[in-house]
Formats: structure tokens, C-alpha cells, sequence
């Protein structure tokens, strides 16, 4: 049974972690689905890895602005789109990224849960522009004390 004293509903996002406080049991990820991107993000991310419950939601926004939360029973199933593997996927709750071995999964976790949930933007395929890596930021360069240049054919 949940203890959900002093929680306001419908519930906002930002009282999960008071649930996860009062339910020492419980863990809960919210994801959202960005329809500019075309992406699932992270909402909330739980701090929590090694409690007895976890469960992931999916934060669905009506057309009236109210706010509706989905039980995401299969992570793979749901970022499925994002990756050509054929087979299910072992899904980083992190960052959303889909890995097709375990053995990925388990090399990549440790790395990922340094940092905060993130999201992993890929380029639009259609659009050139997108899909050209540029420097813009000269003044983060590191300033050499000299510059040597050779040409092979003058040794």
C-alpha cells in the first residue's frame, strides 16, 4: 500500500521525490514525449537504483492542458523506433539509448549514472546542414606558444 499523505493531485512531477521518501520502497522514472524532436525525454530520473519496486511512467499532456501518467511496462518496446536492432533492446533510463547485448548495458550503466539523465539528439538526416560537424567556439581553443609547419619535400 502507497503512503500518499500530503501529496496534492492530480500529481506534479516535482512531488515524486516526496513519494519516494514516503515509500522506501518504491523508485520512479518519468519520461515525456517531446513532439518537436520526436523524442522521449527524462522528466525525473530517480535517485534511487537499489530499491524492491521500480516503475517508469510516460507524462502525456491532453489537449486541455491537463497532464495524464502511462505505466511504461516495456522500455524496449517504447524506444524501439530509435534503433534498427530487429530484437528487443536493454534500454538505459538514463539517456534513453537502446543497447542490443547486456554485456553493452552493463559496460555502459557505471559511465551513465555519473551524470545527470540527458538525452541523445541524433542529426536529421534530410536536412545537410544539420548533418555537418562544425567549430564555432575559437575562443575555447588552447593557445600554442608555437606553430610548426613542414613540408616534406624541403627535407
Amino acid at each position: 500500500m502507497l503512503n500518499m499523505t500530503g501529496i496534492n493531485f492530480p500529481v506534479q512531477t516535482k512531488q515524486i521525490p516526496q513519494i519516494e521518501r514516503q515509500n522506501p520502497f518504491l523508485s520512479v522514472n518519468v519520461f515525456y514525449y517531446d513532439a518537436d524532436t520526436g523524442n522521449f525525454c527524462v522528466e525525473y530520473r530517480s535517485p534511487e537504483r537499489q530499491r524492491e519496486k521500480h516503475v517508469n511512467l510516460l507524462l502525456l499532456e491532453g489537449e486541455n492542458g491537463k497532464h495524464h501518467y502511462v505505466c511504461i511496462t516495456n522500455m524496449s518496446r517504447l524506444i524501439a523506433h530509435q534503433s534498427k536492432h530487429c530484437r528487443a533492446t536493454h534500454v538505459c533510463n538514463n539517456c534513453l539509448h537502446p543497447f542490443s547485448t547486456q554485456q553493452s548495458y552493463d559496460n555502459h550503466l557505471p559511465n551513465c549514472l555519473k551524470h545527470p539523465a540527458q538525452m541523445i539528439r541524433y542529426p536529421n538526416a534530410k536536412n545537410e546542414k544539420e548533418c555537418t560537424l562544425k567549430f564555432g567556439a575559437y575562443r575555447k581553443q588552447y593557445k600554442l606558444p608555437f606553430y610548426l609547419v613542414a613540408d616534406f619535400e624541403s627535407f
